[in-house]
């Protein structure tokens, strides 16, 4: 007999089961980390945010904690000699044709704000932005305001580093540059002005113009590693970000932006010193209401340094806002470095002397006063003056009358009235 076949299994499709996909979990290096950008604009500015540029390329910073450096200027020549560390931005090509603003800051207005979207682009990414300009000439004079502007519309928090003619370059150029920090200032969360005639006070009489201007570059570079290097590094007692915002929060405040490093013997006291003396600033921090400073050291740092650190700083304002970190490096050896933020307050406004309201006075009644009798006028006789003559007349006539007067009083009364 022949086997019956078997109907073949029908076979039910199985629907796939959905499973909800976990959420990746970011890696450390991958969460959200600041970004700064340092921007040099104009001659100056560029060839200071140059060289800070190549002195940060032989420092070893972590990739997220590493800023960007841009250079923005109208003069395309000095733009090809920028080092490769830097990124390019090329403006103002339609007015100045790649060459110069010279002296005249309203060309460098009139470029920046051709460009003026192109600036918010280039700035929208920043958490943090580092202004720096030489101010006195055309670009940075200029520009800069505008760069600043874009900036505050984006909400960013913005810090300015301003430096300030020489004095041997004129009267002119000085009135353009101050002109110009008044633009800029309402912008920014900080400002940090150094005056170039301050290069006298840490150089000789020796030291060659490369030399002079690249010792300046190297303080300032300093400063701003001491600063990034605040914001990124992970501490024992942490700053971050947030705590940075704080202190920069209000716009329109003069600051003090400095870092000191010190070894040896007496290391912390002798950094406190460096850094309070800073020869390129003149500041009051009595007038600083708000204070953010990390002291960085290697594993053998003492507690006793650190309060003395701390007690050297509160000592300037006790009632000021005051944030401090301290993180332990293996690479500084026997040294302490103390990197210092003062933001100064709110410049307290002239107080307008108080007008005084006159009140009205009910005037009391008095009595009538009765109306003087007037005087009687003198006769114009008695105002003549007379001679001895009339004297002699006047002296007969009376007689004469005192004669006939005593004749009255010899006549008896009865007869006078008989007589009338």
């Amino acid at each position: 007999m022949a086997k019956k076949r078997s109907k073949p299994k029908r076979r039910i499709a199985k629907r796939p089961v959905r499973v909800a996909a976990k959420p990746a979990v970011p890696a450390i290096d991958q969460l959200k980390n600041p970004k700064v950008k340092v921007i040099g604009i104009g001659g100056g500015g560029c060839s200071i945010v140059s060289e800070i540029a190549r002195i940060f390329s032989t420092k070893r910073l972590p990739s997220h904690g590493a800023p960007e450096f841009i250079v923005a200027n109208v003069d395309y020549k000095s733009l090809r000699v920028a080092p490769h560390q830097t990124k390019k931005f090329y403006f103002g090509q339609d007015i100045t044709y790649g060459l110069g603003c010279g002296m005249n800051p309203e060309l460098g207005e009139q470029a920046a704000n051709q460009v003026k979207e192109k600036i918010k682009k280039e700035l929208g990414k920043a958490d943090l932005c580092i202004f720096i300009a030489s101010l006195g000439g055309g670009t940075g004079s200029g520009a800069t305001p505008i760069f600043v502007e874009a900036a505050e519309s984006l909400k960013l928090i913005n810090i300015g580093i301003l430096t300030l003619p020489f004095k041997f370059e004129g009267g002119r150029r000085m009135a353009i540059a101050r002109e110009s920090i008044k633009k800029i200032k309402s912008g920014l969360n900080a400002v940090s002005v150094i005056p170039n005639q301050k290069i006298f006070e840490i150089i000789d009489a020796k030291t060659s113009l490369k030399d002079a201007l690249s010792s300046m570059n190297k303080i300032l570079a300093q400063n701003l590693e001491g600063l990034i290097d605040l914001v990124y590094s992970t501490g024992t007692i942490n700053l971050d970000f947030a705590d940075l915002k704080s202190v920069l929060k209000e716009r329109n405040r003069s600051a003090f932006l400095g870092s000191a490093v010190a070894g040896g013997n007496n290391r912390a006291k002798r950094a406190v010193d460096q850094l309070i003396k800073n020869p390129l600033l003149d500041y009051k921090f009595e007038t600083a209401q708000k204070f953010l400073f990390n002291i960085a050291g290697s594993k053998n740092m003492k507690m006793k340094e650190v309060e003395e650190v701390c007690k050297n700083i509160f000592q300037f304002n006790p009632k000021a806002q005051i944030i401090f970190g301290i993180t332990q490096k293996p690479e500084m050896k026997n040294k302490i470095k103390i990197t210092l933020l003062a933001v100064e307050g709110e410049e307290p406004k002239e107080e307008k002397p108080q007008e005084i309201k006159k009140t009205k006075t009910k005037k009391r009644k008095t009595k009538k006063e009765e109306p003087k009798k007037a005087i009687p006028k003198t006769t114009a006789k008695a105002r003549v003056r007379r001679n001895a003559l009339d004297l002699h007349q006047m002296v007969k006539e009376s007689e004469d009358e005192l004669l006939e007067e005593e004749k009255k009083w010899d006549i008896p009364a009865f007869l006078r009235k008989s007589k009338a």
